[in-house]
């Protein structure tokens, strides 16, 4: 199924505010624009939770297996380590663009609503990111916080063992290095994001 419905396009726009007056055609599109958010965001969810598992999974092995050490030789892991930390910015990226469809989707849903005359799911959302500005709780537990953070800390992981095996750096300076460019690229997608969705 399409993230983007055809039918939320065939529902004439004026002023961000929808101009069709039939109840049926609104509700209609309002289950498509339901379904797909829904679908976006579980997709979301299984993604976050399944790859810093299978990360910690893959840095256990590499880190308790000797014999893995000996066969690949510390460079190939290191290239790994290098390639697994920018496929998890791939991942990132991707994240950033359901994030995108969801407030996409959150905008037309709460235009639906309105025009259906009903307080739903997208007007909670949209009111919710409103509020951000003035509550410290909206700012902090919310979707972007949660991906920002769990991305940032598996790219950390891989780079860390990226700089360790290839440049033989030390703990300290592996950690740190690490741990300095997962903040920069965590706050800064953080801040980027902020700005305008509300997801």
């Amino acid at each position: 199924m399409s993230l983007y419905p055809a039918a939320v396009n065939t529902v004439p726009v004026a002023g961000g505010a929808l101009d069709d007056p039939k109840p049926d055609v609104l509700l209609n599109v309002y289950k498509e624009v339901c379904s797909s958010h829904h679908a976006i965001d579980e997709f979301r969810a299984k993604l976050l939770g399944i790859l810093p598992i299978a990360s910690l999974a893959g840095i256990l092995v590499v880190g308790k297996e000797p014999l893995i050490l000996q066969t690949t030789g510390k460079h190939l892991i290191g290239f790994a380590s290098f390639f697994a930390a920018a496929f998890t910015v791939a991942l990132f990226l991707f994240e950033i663009r359901g994030i995108l469809r969801c407030h996409f989707l959150i905008q037309r849903g709460a235009e639906l609503e309105k025009a259906l005359k009903v307080r739903g799911q997208f007007c909670v959302c949209s009111d919710q990111h409103e509020r951000a500005s003035e509550s410290v709780s909206e700012a902090i537990f919310n979707a972007k916080v949660a991906a920002s953070a769990i991305y940032s800390l598996v790219f950390s992981a891989w780079l860390f063992l990226a700089l360790r095996f290839t440049f033989d750096f030390a703990l300290i300076g592996c950690g740190l290095t690490a741990t300095a460019v997962g903040g920069v690229l965590a706050v800064g997608v953080y801040y980027l994001m902020t700005q305008a969705i509300a997801a």
